[in-house]
C-alpha cells in the first residue's frame, strides 16, 4: 500500500524536570518513521514536506535507514528547521499539560508538491503539527481530487505563536471546513474545546461534524493522554417507521506503561497507527484500540530513534 504523509518536521528540546534538556528530531518524523516502521515490506510511505538545509542532510540521513520511506516528496528549502522547546510539567503542578516555545515555522506546504503524489495512494494522513504546513484550499484540493482514504490530525491547528514564541490555544476559523474535508478527524481534549469561539462540548462538535454538516466524514477521535481515546461515529436508527443518525460512542483505555519515559509524539505515532490500520481493515473501533496501545508503548521510548522498537 502507498501512504501519504503532510507535515512539518522539527527539532524538540525537551526539557525534563530534572533539568535535563533532550535534543530530538520530531514533528511529522514521528509520523513517518512509525508508519514505516509498522507496514508491511510491501508498503511505501511518502512524506510530503519542506525541510530546512540547516538540518536536510541530518533528518534524510535517518530517514534512509528505512527502506520503504520514498524521499521523493522531501524539498530543501532556505528557510531554518523550525525549533520547539517543550517544558513538561514546567511548576510541578500534577498536570498533565506542556508548556512550548517555538521559532518561525518551515514554509507551507502547496497542493502542487502533493498532487503527483496522490495517484496510486491508498491514504493520506495530514498531521497539522505547525498549523500552516498547509492551508484549508490545499486540503479541499486533496479531498476533492483523492476518493480514498484520509485522516487529519487538527494539532496546533488551534495554537498561535506569540511574538516571545510561546504558544496557545487560540480558536479556529473555518473549523468546520477543517474538520469536513477529511474521512476521520483527530483531535485532543483540549483542541476539541478551543475550536469554535462559542467552545462547544466534545458531544456538540461531533453531532456538528457527523450529524448537522451531513458531511462525509465517517469517525472523530479525541485523544486524552494516559485517560486514552474517544471516538465518535454516526449510527442509522429508526424509530416509528422513521431513519434517522446518532451519534455512537467508544472510549479506550491507555494500557499502562510501567516503563514510561516519555510522551512526546505520541498523538503522532496515533495518527500513523490509525491510519494503518484502518486502511487495511476498515474497522473504527477496532483501529481505535490498536492505535492505542502503539500510542501507548511509545511512552517507553525516547524520540525517533527507539522508534524501531514499536515492530
Amino acid at each position: 500500500m502507498k501512504y501519504i504523509v503532510v507535515g512539518e518536521p522539527c527539532v524538540d528540546m525537551i526539557h525534563k524536570t530534572d533539568g535535563e534538556i533532550i535534543h530530538s528530531y520530531g514533528g511529522i518524523l514521528y509520523s513517518v518513521i512509525s508508519l514505516s516502521v509498522l507496514s508491511g515490506k510491501d508498503d511505501v510511505v511518502y512524506p510530503v514536506m519542506n525541510l530546512g538545509s540547516d538540518e536536510y542532510e541530518n533528518i534524510t540521513g535517518i530517514l534512509k535507514k528505512y527502506p520503504n520511506i520514498n524521499p521523493e516528496g522531501i524539498n530543501k528549502v532556505a528557510h531554518p528547521t523550525r525549533k520547539v522547546n517543550l517544558y513538561y510539567d514546567l511548576y510541578n503542578s500534577g498536570k498533565s499539560a506542556r508548556m512550548e516555545t517555538s521559532t518561525e515555522p518551515t514554509y507551507t506546504v502547496d497542493y502542487e508538491r502533493i498532487e503527483k503524489f496522490l495517484p496510486g495512494a491508498d491514504a493520506v494522513l495530514v498531521n497539522m503539527i505547525s498549523g500552516v504546513d498547509i492551508r484549508l484550499n490545499t486540503l479541499k484540493s486533496i479531498r476533492k481530487n483523492f476518493k480514498g482514504f484520509m485522516h487529519i490530525d487538527i494539532h496546533n491547528l488551534v495554537m498561535k505563536t506569540n511574538p516571545d514564541g510561546t504558544r496557545e490555544h487560540t480558536n479556529l476559523e473555518g473549523w468546520r471546513e477543517w474538520c469536513t474535508n477529511t474521512t476521520t478527524v483527530q483531535m485532543n481534549e483540549f483542541e476539541i474545546t478551543t475550536l469554535s469561539r462559542t467552545k462547544k462540548k466534545e458531544y456538540e462538535v461531533a453531532e456538528e461534524i457527523l450529524i448537522n454538516l451531513r458531511s462525509n466524514v465517517e469517525g472523530i477521535i479525541v485523544t486524552r493522554g494516559k485517560n486514552g481515546v474517544s471516538g465518535f461515529t454516526r449510527k442509522e436508527k429508526s424509530f416509528g417507521g422513521e431513519v434517522f443518525y446518532d451519534l455512537d460512542r467508544e472510549d479506550v483505555s491507555a494500557i499502562e506503561n510501567p516503563h514510561f519515559v516519555d510522551s512526546t509524539g505520541c498523538g503522532d505515532v496515533f495518527a500513523a497507527s490509525f491510519i494503518l490500520d484502518f486502511s487495511k481493515n476498515g474497522n473504527f473501533k477496532k483501529s481505535l484500540h490498536y492505535s492505542t496501545r502503539i500510542a501507548s508503548f511509545n511512552t517507553s521510548l525516547e524520540g525517533i530513534n527507539e522508534l524501531y522498537k514499536l515492530k
